[in-house]
């Protein structure tokens, strides 16, 4: 049999036992749940922030005034000291354009005449103190050819001669210099679709004539029938 001084030690030892076992399943718990917490964290990235503007401004340079040299005008000041604040009402002494009168001519002839295809049909007989202007085409389309045989070898001019109403329409149409073909009256069923922006006599609509001139020579477009 064992003595009493020998078993103390023995009954110590059981006593400690669960005390170890409990210690070591607690930090083994705790080292468990460390590493399924680090099992569940997200690593975040943080990307680098875009420099700012003016870290941007700074690197070229800042803002600055441009210098752009402008060539010297007759009209412009050329002084180092202007005046802060000119008088209105006093005389400029910068020298000035003259003004140009306002366009006018002689307006649609008073009388008939004959065009022969020197382009002076519109060089009228109206007074220079009467804003006169003449009619201008708005809708002009080309006369069309479909047959290239109709055009001629060399280069060949059909003048016509159209009334005006004050609506630019054409209301009549003679033909002044023709070729003898087709190509005149393919010329003249043309011109009747021709509208024009009226001429006009200080400003108001009237009547008037003009005269056409069609060119035509063997590079002249052929349209498909």
């Amino acid at each position: 049999m064992h003595s009493p001084t020998e078993q103390a030690p023995t009954r110590q030892a059981k006593r400690r036992l669960p005390s170890i076992l409990l210690s070591l399943a607690l930090h083994l718990s705790i080292l468990a749940l460390a590493m399924q917490l680090g099992r569940m964290a997200r690593t975040r990235v943080i990307e680098p922030a875009d420099r700012p503007a003016l870290a941007l401004l700074e690197t070229a340079g800042g803002s600055h005034a441009v210098r752009i040299p402008l060539p010297p005008a007759d009209f412009a000041a050329h002084t180092r000291k202007p005046t802060a604040d000119p008088e209105a009402a006093k005389k400029t002494i910068l020298p000035i354009p003259p003004k140009h009168p306002e366009m006018s001519g002689g307006g649609a002839p008073r009388t008939p005449h004959a065009g022969d295809g020197s382009a002076q049909a519109l060089s009228g007989n109206g007074s220079d103190a009467e804003d006169a202007r003449p009619a201008f085409p708005t809708y002009s389309p080309r006369p069309p050819v479909t047959d290239r045989s109709l055009l001629p070898s060399s280069e060949v001019k059909i003048v016509v001669d159209v009334d005006l109403d004050a609506l630019g329409q054409v209301v009549r149409e003679t033909l002044v210099k023709g070729m003898g073909t087709k190509l005149d009256q393919i010329v003249l069923d043309t011109v009747k679709t021709w509208r024009f922006q009226p001429a006009t006599v200080n400003g108001k609509a009237v009547p008037s004539e003009d005269e056409l001139i069609f060119p035509f020579n063997p590079s002249y477009p052929i349209i498909d029938s």
